[in-house]
């Protein structure tokens, strides 16, 4: 069967002691180290990041498949440079360390005769570094800010009129953009990224039924964390 490349424009239809100066010794050493380890976190191997990303049964009510990324399709580009950072998160290929990149397609498991309205998607990958993975993180808060009237996107040699960038509030920590992207064709995708180490996740949310902002489930993108630092050690 050919494989067809999706980018997540398209979500699943196309990541005791003995006294008061002992104990502050002790905790300020113990901060530091933990500090000292996860700057220091080496990028996960593809073999890794496949053990880490979310699989069938790690979330309960949810169906978890394994998704190929198919063929690179040329980098994400951005009729804005300052927007760059936003068709990378689309399409992160370009971000990946050494093209280590997982893929996933997840839907909420539809009960009786109901068809699934609501799809995810997740692409994880490997950064060079923390440094690295913190910094996109940080550009893309920059660029979602900035804009917000909307950008051309270019993904896989297609152009995508996005009409307007909306911030969204995070509820999963300063490493984190949580935001949503409103397409010219009328398509409503919602985006949340997240970096762990040397690690990026990044999820996408749709709904294909009346095609509304749907939130990204706080359950997958916890439980993603929670793989992934255990998978630093």
């Amino acid at each position: 069967m050919t494989k067809v490349r999706r980018t997540m424009i398209f979500g699943g239809t196309r990541a005791v002691l003995a006294g008061p100066i002992i104990a502050a010794l002790f905790g300020v050493t113990a901060c530091g180290t933990e500090a000292g380890e996860e700057e220091n976190a080496q990028p996960l191997s593809g073999a890794q990041l496949s053990k880490a990303a979310l699989s069938q049964g790690d979330v309960a009510g949810y169906t978890i498949r394994e998704a190929s990324p198919g063929s690179k399709g040329g980098s994400a580009g951005a009729s804005d440079e300052s927007c760059r950072p936003i068709a990378n998160a689309l399409d992160p290929e370009a971000m990946a360390y050494d093209g280590r990149l997982v893929e996933r397609d997840i839907w909420k498991t539809p009960t009786g005769s109901k068809a699934a309205d609501a799809s995810y998607r997740l692409m994880l990958f490997s950064a060079e570094s923390t440094a690295a993975a913190e910094k996109a993180v940080q550009d893309l808060k920059k660029a979602v800010s900035s804009c917000g009237s909307g950008f051309e996107v270019t993904l896989a040699g297609e152009k995508y009129k996005v009409r307007q960038v909306l911030l969204n509030k995070s509820a999963f920590g300063n490493e984190s953009v949580d935001f949503s992207l409103e397409y010219q064709m009328g398509m409503k995708r919602r985006y949340v990224v997240v970096s762990s180490g040397a690690s990026l996740s990044i999820f996408s949310a749709s709904n294909q039924l009346d095609n509304a902002f749907i939130a990204v489930p706080d359950e997958l993108v916890d439980e993603q964390k929670s793989k992934l630092e255990g998978e630093e050690g």
